[in-house]
């Protein structure tokens, strides 16, 4: 059954198979309280468009339309919109997101869909095939058919909301879209069957991505259509629509961002964009929540020796294991690292502890906190028997400032290595303190929340306070600061708690 889908506050009441017919024809002129094509006319008297958070953009008929900016407007699913701010966007590129297959790249690639950037228009960049377009766009379509692509997302995810944005597409955009979800995690499958069940994928991940000026044969169209049938069956669930056939408008400032939020949250892996006929598209952001990791997957199935497993002392994660990664999901108590700041650090050569602080997953090493190899690291190491630990306090360390100070402790803590497997730290302490601002470090009294612990490659390592595996996990934390033994990277270090009366409470209780 497919999910219900709430639209535009003044959306919907008139008939879509006919406005589909003159969306095509382009001569729609959809009366007040339908969903509009956006006016025929450029030069119109101004007049301020109305909008929803919840809905698409509608714009008033005398709207005198102007170009696109080379920024996105502010999405209602982050903390800079007005709405939820605990989904993830599960179509972008930069956490794992891709493109499986796309039937016709000639102007633009598919992937352009996903990248996390703003859309951008130079007006004098051309190329061979014409126009250069940031975003997916196909030729005018002279076969049967039309144009479609599928993607994989970035983390299975129970779906919340869905945003197209066609910026600087107005003469070329496409004139209608709809989206079917599959959630192929139902048959079991692993992570490699979630590419290469589709022909040609694996080829398109080995060599980058799509091409521009290139399309698929009907014979390789053909072969796509079947896969997708098949793959429906295995599933167990097939495609859900998510979006029915619904008309876009031009990529105008007033008319490019199309929002609908899903009544019925859906869960999936992949989905399907359908263009009608063909045209292009800025940008794809489909919003939900990772549904968490079911330990299924372990770093030895990649390849990569690690020592380190979860134990009573931490969570730990690898990278590529199936289901969400921890810091992706959603947790009661916010990410208080969120907006904080990397003050210094004994050594940035090869990235500095700002990048530590960042909301997303670490784009590769160099979105990350690298030292130097320490010069005075032992020639031989050897391990204390004691702590399983190289027997060596050569350490490197970096001062973090929360973005929201933990004012009724530290719930959780995650410190990420991903991409670091051959230069992830052999260890790691993370100690907090409390101060008014950053020029009372010096004098400040350090407390720890982690001891020193082993680090694994490519991985997240948890710790919670409900498990016990935060120390002084109650006490008001503003600053932190993280060793490394001897040297190394991490990507990312992430600290929650609560923020309101309930995490006073909790505090008030664990004192008594």
């Amino acid at each position: 059954m497919s999910s219900k889908l709430s639209e535009v506050k003044n959306g919907g009441g008139e008939n879509l198979a006919m406005f589909l017919v003159d969306s095509l024809e382009g001569r729609a002129n959809p009366a007040k309280g339908s969903i509009p094509d956006g006016p025929a006319e450029r030069e119109e008297p101004t007049e301020t468009p109305t909008s929803s958070p919840t809905s698409k953009i509608a714009v008033a008929p005398s709207r005198k339309l102007t170009p696109a900016r080379n920024v996105a407007p502010p999405s209602v699913f982050e903390n800079n919109g007005s709405g939820s701010t605990d989904a993830t966007n599960l179509t972008s590129s930069s956490s794992g997101s891709r493109v499986l297959f796309a039937t016709d790249e000639w102007f633009a690639s598919a992937d352009n869909l996903l990248l996390p950037t703003s859309p951008i228009f130079v007006p004098d960049l051309y190329c061979e095939q014409g126009k250069v377009m940031d975003g997916w766009e196909s030729r005018r379509r002279r076969d049967a058919g039309h144009d479609w692509c599928v993607i994989q997302l970035s983390q299975r995810g129970q779906l919340l909301g869905l945003e197209i944005d066609t910026a600087h597409f107005t003469g070329n955009h496409a004139p209608c879209i709809s989206v079917q979800s599959m959630d192929l995690q139902k048959s079991g499958s692993d992570t490699l069957s979630h590419i290469s069940w589709m022909p040609g994928a694996l080829e398109r991940a080995v060599q980058g991505g799509g091409r521009i000026g290139s399309c698929k044969t009907p014979s390789e169209i053909a072969l796509a259509e079947q896969a997708c049938e098949t793959v429906a069956q295995a599933s167990g669930g097939g495609w859900t629509e998510l979006l029915r056939i619904t008309p876009l408008n031009p990529g105008y400032e007033e008319t490019r961002l199309h929002t609908f939020l899903f009544d019925v949250p859906t869960t999936a892996t992949h989905i399907r964009v359908n263009y009608y006929p063909d045209g292009g598209v800025a940008r794809l952001k489909l919003w939900g929540r990772p549904i968490a990791y079911d330990g299924s997957s372990s770093q030895e199935s990649s390849g990569l020796y690690s020592s380190v497993a979860t134990t009573d002392r931490y969570t730990v994660i690898p990278h590529n294991a199936s289901g969400a990664m921890p810091s992706q999901c959603h947790f009661k108590d916010p990410e208080l690292t969120l907006g904080g700041t990397g003050i210094m650090c004994s050594n940035k050569h090869f990235g500095v502890p700002q990048n530590l602080v960042q909301a997303n997953l670490g784009v590769d090493m160099g979105d990350g906190w690298e030292t130097a190899r320490h010069p005075d690291r032992p020639a031989v190491l050897v391990k204390d028997p004691l702590t399983g630990l190289v027997d060596s306090l050569l350490q490197d360390w970096a001062l973090l400032q929360l973005g929201t100070p933990a004012m009724y402790g530290v719930s959780r803590l995650i410190l990420d290595t991903r991409h670091f497997k051959g230069n992830f730290p052999e260890s790691v302490k993370v100690e907090g303190c409390f101060i008014d601002n950053s020029e009372e470090l010096e004098n400040a009294k350090w407390f720890p929340l982690v001891p020193r612990t082993r680090m694994g490659p490519d991985s997240e390592h948890v710790f919670t306070r409900k498990k016990g595996q935060v120390e002084h996990a109650h006490h008001p934390v503003s600053h932190v600061r993280v060793s490394i033994y001897p040297d190394g990277g991490l990507s990312r270090v992430r600290l929650y708690g609560p923020t309101n009366s309930e995490g006073e409470q909790t505090m008030i209780r664990s004192l008594l």
